[in-house]
């Protein structure tokens, strides 16, 4: 049984009518799917409590990229570079964190996604990399196609990361222009760009719980190690009852024989 993976949909407006909608990047359900997971996307409901029905329905979530987080959930006030926020997201996006923190489920967390993550464990924020970090590479690359190659990414010795992706160092595109600054409670770095700026975390007491700065979903047909990202984390979603089933059919196939 394939697993299920939520995520999230942003609040939008419909080019050339301007109607209100919901929706997400179609590389996002793509890379689940192609991993062997079924992407659900939720839509941001007014009533949170809602979620509790549909939740647990679900194997993982997939925390994806967007506009920046109010800098209030790390007690900060606004800086001049912060870019466009969106107070009802960042309500409904903290939840399904909090949700998936609470029980422990497999998380994976992109651009924006790693940075809610780091957020929720307690961690902060740079709100615009080139103001507060001297020399650092051009990150906000909005222009370019999006899965253009911009920089390299040095991945930590013994991390969980290192283990999935196979390799220390390992190529990324790269759209954002925050980043995190101070990792949150359990949160460990697990790999950089050549500036320091933190381009991979994971939270090693939680069974699934990784976050990549850059856009995988937007390299995984292109770079073997982004693919294996994808299909560790939809392997972590198989749920427990279908992992004794399995546990079950094999033992019974060996009895068999």
């Amino acid at each position: 049984m394939r697993p299920l993976i939520a995520i999230p949909c942003h609040p939008a407006l419909r080019e050339g009518t301007s109607r209100p909608i919901y929706g997400n990047n179609r590389a996002y359900v793509h890379a689940v799917e192609s991993a062997g997971g079924v992407p659900v996307l939720i839509p941001v409901l007014n009533d949170l409590s809602a979620l509790d029905s549909l939740l647990s329905r679900m194997d993982g979530l997939l925390l994806p990229g967007g506009l920046d987080i109010q800098p209030h959930y790390y007690n900060e006030e606004p800086h001049a570079k912060l870019g466009e926020i969106e107070p009802i997201l960042d309500e409904f996006e903290f939840a399904l964190a909090q949700w998936a923190i609470t029980e422990d489920i497999p998380t994976l967390g992109i651009c924006r996604g790693m940075q809610l993550m780091n957020v929720a464990f307690g961690g902060s924020l740079y709100q615009d990399l080139a103001t507060h970090i001297e020399d650092s590479l051009f990150h906000p690359n909005w222009e370019m196609p999006r899965n253009t190659i911009v920089h390299e990414v040095y991945v930590e010795a013994g991390s969980q990361m290192e283990r999935i992706l196979g390799q220390r160092k390992v190529e990324a595109n790269s759209l954002h222009h925050q980043g995190v600054k101070n990792p949150g409670k359990g949160v460990r770095v697990s790999g950089r760009a050549s500036d320091g700026v933190v381009e991979l975390i994971e939270v090693p007491e939680k069974r699934f719980m990784l976050g990549a700065q850059c856009h995988p979903e937007e390299l995984y047909n292109e770079y073997d190690m982004w693919h294996k990202l994808f299909a560790a984390f939809v392997a972590a979603c198989v749920s427990p009852v279908v992992r004794t089933l399995e546990k079950v059919e094999q033992a019974v196939n060996v009895s068999v024989r």
